[in-house]
């Protein structure tokens, strides 16, 4: 996949994730969590801009993936502790950092090129050879319908919460005299 396809695509497998991550954690959590996914989104595509560094090389691998997950858990709990945006913790940016590279690499076993996942563990290639990176309908479809199922995700989400929001403001208005 090019990088809209990779966008696109883990955004379409973030999307479910938005209502369930704000009923446990929060909305800004869940938000977070989206920003984490789709920056992951091409971040292992960076090693073609690297000429010592293989397409589809080290970048590609599960260890990358678990590497990322790291970095994001770090990032995750710095955004906690200063108060802004996430409430989850390390183990809510690993394992979505981790998942978003996962995405990544899910996206590109469909190609004919594929990945060699477990390397320099183990050789074993994997692919599924269902379409070419370069097909642009592709890409495009998974950009839109990805896009799409984030945004409405998101949005029902908010609006499922909004009868908590006219409640508080009901209370408010009740607390300052301003109820009828």
């Amino acid at each position: 996949m090019y990088r809209d396809g990779h966008a696109g695509f883990n955004a379409l497998l973030y999307a479910p994730f938005v209502p369930l991550i704000t009923a446990s954690y929060s909305l800004e959590t869940a938000l977070w969590g989206a920003v984490v996914t789709l920056a992951a989104a091409n971040l292992p595509d960076l090693d073609q801009s690297l000429e010592r560094i293989d397409h589809r090389g080290p970048t590609h691998t599960i260890w990358f993936a678990l590497l990322f997950g790291f970095v994001a858990g770090l990032g995750t709990m710095l955004v906690a502790r200063s108060g802004f945006g996430s409430s989850g913790g390390f183990g809510f940016g690993f394992v979505i950092g981790t998942c978003g590279i996962l995405a990544h690499l899910a996206g590109d076993v469909v190609t004919p090129m594929g990945i060699s996942p477990f390397e320099p563990v183990s050789q074993v290639h994997v692919t599924l050879a269902w379409f070419k990176s370069k097909n642009g309908l592709i890409n495009r479809t998974f950009l839109v319908i990805g896009t799409f199922a984030l945004v409405v995700s998101v949005l029902l989400t908010v609006v499922q919460q909004e009868p908590t929001l006219t409640s508080m403001s009901a209370t408010a208005g009740e607390l300052l005299g301003l109820a009828g």
